[in-house]
């Protein structure tokens, strides 16, 4: 469902080397506030996966929006070229730090840019994301590294629906590089999902950022595979009832108040290094 149209609405692009970046801003940057940033699931957009939470987000601060993979890239996607994507967008905005709040793969990226360049984020919270494809439902894994094999009985029960898929597609229709987007997306992220991603107990062990982890009781990512994350990295566990893969991020009425509290809770400072020029 699209959002509402928000007060101080913005659109621009951010040039990643050279890739053009679409992006989109919710409110006032200038208003000293920490910007959420939201990062959406890889075959979703701004829009489909936050356009229910869009306009209580914009009310509390400003919003960012990052469409990720604009400007006709034809190389593998990455973690770390979508990684230097974001960073491009919040240096072009002339924003130090962000709340992000990311969706299956956006989730990915999130934690990727907690790991990375956690002095860019003051929160964290990741929504149905797995420490690597091993930590996925096993039936969904299966089916990510063999597309072909027919789908089990368990995997069906997770697995997007035709309308589901449909309403994916229509979510492309007014994406910034055309519709046939869809198509290469859909391709890429194939690739991506069987690659090589993901972080070792180590790594997750360095994560620095209060953060917070919600999954859906039936999602992709099972819930212990959660506790593990969640143990590793002393990050808030919140487990969704009666929510998948495809639900949780209509859960509003779940999702916002963990999110708000977790920013409350963060002790982070948050009218503290608002723009990139406060940054020691």
């Amino acid at each position: 469902m699209a959002a509402p149209a928000l007060a101080q609405d913005t659109e621009g692009r951010a040039m990643s080397g050279d890739l053009g970046i679409h992006d989109q801003v919710h409110g006032d940057l200038g208003s000293g506030m920490v910007p959420f940033l939201v990062l959406y699931g890889g075959m979703g957009s701004i829009e489909g996966d936050f356009g229910a939470h869009l306009p209580s987000l914009a009310a509390r601060r400003p919003v960012i929006g990052v469409e990720q993979r604009t400007g006709g890239r034809d190389t593998l996607v990455t973690l770390a070229a979508m990684r230097a994507d974001t960073l491009s967008v919040l240096d072009a905005l002339d924003v130090g730090r962000a709340h992000a709040v990311g969706f299956s793969m956006g989730g990915m990226l999130a934690l990727d840019l907690a790991l990375s360049a956690s002095e860019r984020l003051a929160t964290l919270t990741v929504i149905s994301v797995s420490q690597n494809l091993d930590g996925m439902h096993p039936a969904i894994a299966k089916m990510n590294r063999n597309p072909t094999t027919a789908p089990s009985a368990d995997a069906l029960k997770l697995l997007p629906s035709e309308e589901d898929l449909a309403r994916m597609q229509a979510g492309f229709s007014d994406n910034p590089d055309g519709p046939e987007q869809f198509g290469r997306t859909f391709a890429q992220l194939q690739a991506f999902i069987v690659s090589d991603w993901g972080w070792s107990d180590q790594e997750l062990a360095a994560l620095a950022v209060p953060t917070l982890l919600a999954l859906g009781d039936s999602d992709f990512t099972p819930v212990e595979h959660g506790a593990h994350i969640a143990a590793i990295t002393e990050a808030q566990l919140a487990v969704l009832p009666d929510a998948t893969h495809l639900s949780i991020t209509c859960r509003s009425d779940c999702l916002l108040p963990l999110i708000f509290l977790r920013i409350t809770t963060a002790g982070t400072g948050d009218g503290a290094f608002d723009r990139k020029g406060d940054r020691p």
